[in-house]
């Protein structure tokens, strides 16, 4: 692979990667751009004390999170006006960890980051309000 077609194949990924405003995409301790990842939404609901139906009952959640793996920070990633986040990284379990505290109680959930490709999760805050 030339060094043309490195740069671009990176710039395309990291392209990417800031327009969903996920992280720049690059491991420590792997010495290149990994190839699996978290595609997904972030949520934050409800937005009001009455559902009704028909209605949305949630939002888009643009925030900043942490993926850690065995209490240890792997990559920092956001989620953008729309709640859609990009984030690369080794395949295997992780915990998302908001940068600020979100809705009630600590919310950190657990995902799988799927051995290929990039695994589609979507999250959801829990605001308390009932």
């Amino acid at each position: 692979m030339g060094m043309f077609t490195r740069t671009a194949v990176a710039l395309v990924i990291a392209t990417g990667a800031c327009s969903s405003g996920g992280a720049v995409p690059v491991q420590p301790g792997t010495g290149g751009l990994d190839r699996t990842g978290l595609e997904g939404t972030a949520r934050l609901g409800p937005t009001q004390p009455v559902c009704r139906e028909g209605q949305p009952c949630d939002a888009p959640l643009r925030a900043s999170f942490t993926l850690q793996r065995d209490g240890r920070a792997v990559v920092r990633f956001a989620s953008d006006s729309t709640g859609h986040f990009l984030v690369y990284a080794a395949p295997g379990g992780y915990v998302v960890v908001p940068d600020e505290p979100i809705g009630i109680g600590p919310q950190t959930p657990a995902v799988e980051v799927g051995p290929q490709g990039l695994t589609h999760v979507d999250l959801t805050f829990d605001t308390g309000i009932r």
